[in-house]
């Protein structure tokens, strides 16, 4: 892994954050398309997530679903209808592509690389068997998050409700805006936060995204 990192990054890197995403037998839940650059964005998107499978992974139990060349497009909105950040996009965005969206699965050991704005998801687990994958998010030592982004929080130890107030208080005209203004990488600051922003599942579902899964068929994509 380190020797992929590396030839991707530089020789200069380190983790973001790493985790453990499981989905029970029978229906563990989707994580609805997103980018994880919207959840963490950062002065330059030099950014990977590795995932590692520790169980075979096949389209029944909720494999990971990428759109390959998004990562060179846009940042999508992940806000619902009132504008809070929920981590996931509106199925309806047309700048989200999912017909170009390919499936991938494999033996346990094997290991997927997705930069940091790919346009991912996956499918709740109808099968009778776990969905066991760690992931490693990654970056290199020159890219430093934005303030209001959850990786700053996690070294500042403050909370983005308190951020979020603390900021709206400061408004001197107009309006707070989650949106800033950077040059050469598109970002947007998940801000206001989902009622409970403990992981992507629980944002998700606190902040009312809409789900893809839902609105169509869970049919598994080919694999590739």
């Amino acid at each position: 892994m380190a020797a992929v990192l590396t030839a991707l990054l530089g020789p200069n890197t380190a983790i973001q954050t790493s985790k453990l995403n499981t989905k029970a037998p029978g229906g563990g839940a989707a994580a609805e398309w997103h980018q994880d650059w919207a959840f963490y964005p950062h002065t330059n998107d030099d950014m990977l997530a590795f995932g590692l499978m520790l169980e075979d992974v096949d389209a029944a139990n909720g494999p990971l679903q990428v759109i390959p060349g998004s990562h060179k497009g846009p940042v999508l909105a992940h806000t619902n209808a009132d504008g809070v950040f929920c981590g996931a996009v509106d199925p309806d965005d047309p700048d989200f592509h999912h017909d170009r969206a390919v499936t991938l699965t494999g033996k346990a050991g094997s290991m997927t690389v997705h930069h940091a704005r790919t346009l991912h998801g996956s499918a709740p687990n109808v099968s009778d068997r776990n969905w066991l994958i760690c992931f490693f998010e990654c970056r290199a030592a020159h890219a430093w998050p934005f303030l209001g982004s959850g990786s700053y929080l996690k070294l500042s130890g403050g909370s983005q409700q308190a951020l979020w107030d603390h900021h709206q208080a400061s408004v001197i005209t107009s309006r707070l805006t989650p949106v800033p203004r950077c040059e050469e990488v598109p970002v947007r600051l998940p801000l206001p936060p989902a009622p409970d922003p403990g992981s992507i599942f629980k944002t998700q579902k606190t902040g009312g995204a809409r789900s893809m899964f839902d609105a169509r068929a869970c049919s598994p994509m080919p694999a590739k």
